[in-house]
């Protein structure tokens, strides 16, 4: 494009110069008048599109190293975030785990469950985590969208469950496998943050790729759910490892399914 600019300012010029000559025979100006006004025209266009050109190279610029840094920001304050992540699950789990012990002959009693079942959910810390996956441009955080997504779906699960329980009609029954598979929910939700915590801290550059079911085994047990102790939440972690690698299997194929 340069050469092409130059090309016409030089053709430009050499009108202008055989005509200030009196170098009629070679050069008339007013023959070629279109001719130079559509290379004048072309040069302006040349010149702006390299200054546009050069005007969004710098944009781009500007706008990748406010992202760079807005990430650098989020990641400081991820383990805290990531904290919350897990007191979330604990709670929950703990909470869950306080309805199995009212459980007759594997079913929950209507009218046990009571509202403070449903643990809050930590609307700050989950936009954080929104922030850190909108402003990770070069890291993969489908651990952390899937942990996210959980999270939501654990909320869903255990409302459901309360209203359920305490439905007047009494229509609904919640049995303790349900109560039971909450709790591995919560766990899964556990082991989805705490994965996360060696690159909040800088030990690590990257994200894990994925939670395995060993994972959520460890949660389990970080939470105080101990395998002698609990042996039906580990056979209900068997059953679903029979399925799928890892607690986020089947999101990550529902999200695949519907193209989101």
């Amino acid at each position: 494009m340069a050469v092409v600019a130059a090309a016409i300012l030089a053709l430009i010029v050499g009108f202008a110069y055989g005509n200030v000559l009196g170098l009629q025979h070679v050069f008339e100006l007013q023959k070629w008048q279109t001719l130079v006004g559509a290379g004048v025209a072309l040069l302006a266009a040349v010149i702006a599109f390299f200054n546009t050109t050069r005007s969004l190279a710098h944009a781009g610029q500007l706008e990748a190293t406010r992202r760079s840094r807005k990430h650098a920001a989020i990641r400081a304050m991820l383990p805290l975030a990531l904290s919350e992540i897990l007191d979330y699950a604990h709670r929950s789990a703990h909470r869950l785990n306080g309805l199995i012990a009212s459980c007759q002959n594997d079913v929950l009693p209507p009218m046990t469950a009571s509202a403070d079942v449903i643990q809050p959910i930590p609307a700050e810390t989950l936009q954080t985590l929104d922030e850190f996956i909108e402003y990770s441009d070069t890291v993969d955080v489908r651990v952390i969208e899937a942990t996210v997504a959980l999270i939501q779906i654990l909320d869903a699960r255990v409302r459901r469950l309360v209203e359920a329980n305490r439905d007047p009609s009494r229509t609904h029954i919640v049995r303790q496998e349900e109560i039971e598979a909450r709790i591995v929910n919560a766990a899964s939700i556990y082991a989805g943050a705490a994965c996360v915590f060696d690159y909040a801290r800088r030990r690590q550059n990257r994200v894990p790729l994925d939670v395995s079911w060993d994972d959520v085994r460890r949660a389990l047990r970080n939470m105080w759910f101990w395998d002698d102790e609990h042996p039906r939440l580990e056979a209900i972690v068997a059953g679903r490892e029979k399925t799928s690698e890892g607690p986020f299997d089947k999101l990550r194929a529902r999200s695949e399914l519907f193209g989101d």
